[in-house]
């Protein structure tokens, strides 16, 4: 198990593909959108509904995104430009693009060129994505994409990295596995999910003339024809061991082991579930060793 330093120099050590900074105001309409569709075609985006934790040091969590993101995605738009703390997450971002070269991708959502130009005459230099210049946030995160995680881009046709963007594809990947659970449960036990054991054809009547299905699970599940020969010990239904009435013998003209248990099923379901007769040295010999054979029956499946 890691340890709280190991697990603290983890969180240290992580990178991301891109920051978003933004509005909180923007989050509805455009940024959450955009962020998910980034990640669904695989970008690992520093976004705060995705990487804030409950007690993290806001200030300080920001700022360990914005030095450990390779690019900065600026979503600019009045609610942006009228606010405080998206530019201080700006100056970063601008910090490190004066340091290292091309960080910053403006976003330009329903600003103009001015009101970009009187707020930082830095982005307005750039050459912006402007939202009103396509139809979703899934193809603005295409073109983020294009420019962020080139690799990526080109692994998929334009008509792939669509399904991907707007979570066709893993949709279709979900009724796959769907699909795969419905099958997979025809070989399982309807009550605790233990793999199926044996198939095999049967006579259904003493003439031999009709034949059924008998199933047997891992578990201890018997059934024939759906009706239920053996319970399944996960079955609410499997019978208690109050449910059988035990009957001693001794015979005495056995050495060894000279007395015998045996039980009778007191319920239909205990009718289903035969216990062996057990033998001992002793009565409560012989008893016990009836119940460890109930309870060899009645263990649960674990996989």
């Amino acid at each position: 198990m890691p340890t709280i330093e190991k697990f603290a120099n983890l969180q240290t050590d992580k990178k991301w593909d891109v920051f978003i900074a933004h509005a909180s105001e923007d989050k509805d309409s455009f940024v959450r959108p955009l962020a998910v569709s980034l990640n669904r075609l695989g970008v690992d985006v520093w976004y705060d509904e995705f990487s804030l934790r409950l007690g993290d040091n806001l200030s300080r969590s920001i700022d360990h995104g914005l030095a450990k993101s390779r690019f900065g995605i600026v979503v600019i738009s009045p609610n942006f430009i009228g606010k405080a703390w998206p530019a201080r997450e700006l100056g970063g971002l601008v910090s490190r693009e004066i340091d290292q070269g091309r960080v910053i991708i403006p976003i330009w959502h329903g600003v103009t060129r001015n009101q970009v130009l009187d707020f930082s005459p830095t982005l307005a230099d750039k050459l912006p994505l402007r939202t009103e210049d396509y139809t979703t946030a899934e193809d603005v995160s295409i073109q983020v994409l294009r420019e962020i995680r080139p690799d990526l881009y080109e692994k998929h046709p334009r008509s792939e990295l669509e399904r991907l963007a707007s979570g066709e594809a893993l949709k279709d990947l979900q009724r796959e596995l769907d699909r795969a659970k419905e099958t997979l449960t025809e070989y399982q036990c309807p009550y605790c999910g233990s793999p199926l054991a044996e198939r095999l054809g049967a006579p259904a009547d003493p003439n031999g003339e009709h034949t059924g299905l008998r199933e047997i699970f891992e578990c201890g599940f018997q059934s024939f024809d759906g009706f239920i020969e053996r319970p399944c010990p996960s079955d609410p239904k499997f019978p208690r061991f109050a449910g059988y009435e035990l009957k001693f013998h001794h015979n005495v003209s056995e050495t060894h082991y000279p007395w015998f248990c045996l039980a009778f099923p007191k319920t239909d379901m205990a009718r289903r579930l035969s216990l062996l007769t057990s033998y001992g040295r002793t009565k409560d010999e012989a008893e016990q060793q009836l119940r460890r054979e109930y309870e060899r029956h009645a263990a649960k499946y674990n996989a």
